[in-house]
């Protein structure tokens, strides 16, 4: 995971190579892959980078110094193993930066490919919608 996200380090306009791993592990456990692609392998980091590059400027702020505090609350969160990591996320349950980690994370997941997550349509395929490519309409599988 970590050479996944120095590997897309040099593309993010606004998160450090480090941030970049420090937010893609969060996002790994918030969508973890299984059957299905997760937030890693769909793109949720390069959509919120992309996001907080125009449209969600205003939370650059609220991201550092949410991921500065998570840091230092948990400065081994990188090391722990899945089981851990999920333990440690489920005590924020309520905590703002969380929050908005896991709504971001979602609309990237979730959302249009045009806006840089939904990697390959994969979480449309998982939920068995297909576009309808002649006139942009959308039915289910």
């Amino acid at each position: 995971m970590a050479a996944v996200a120095t590997a897309v380090a040099a593309e993010l306009k606004v998160f450090t190579a480090e941030e970049a791993k420090w937010i893609s592990a969060i996002q790994n456990q918030i969508i973890p892959e299984d059957d299905y692609p997760g937030a890693l392998q769909t793109g949720c980091l390069q959509y919120l980078d992309r996001q907080l590059a125009s449209v969600l400027e205003r939370f650059v702020v609220a991201y550092r110094n949410g991921l500065k505090d998570f840091q230092q609350k948990e400065p081994h969160f990188l090391e722990m193993n899945s089981s851990q990591q999920i333990e440690v996320l489920q005590k924020l349950d309520k905590d703002p930066f969380f929050e908005m980690l896991v709504d971001h994370t979602m609309q990237g997941f979730y959302g249009s490919p045009e806006h840089g997550g939904n990697r390959d349509e994969a979480s449309w395929k998982m939920m068995g919608i297909e576009k309808y490519m002649g006139g942009g309409h959308w039915h289910g599988a």
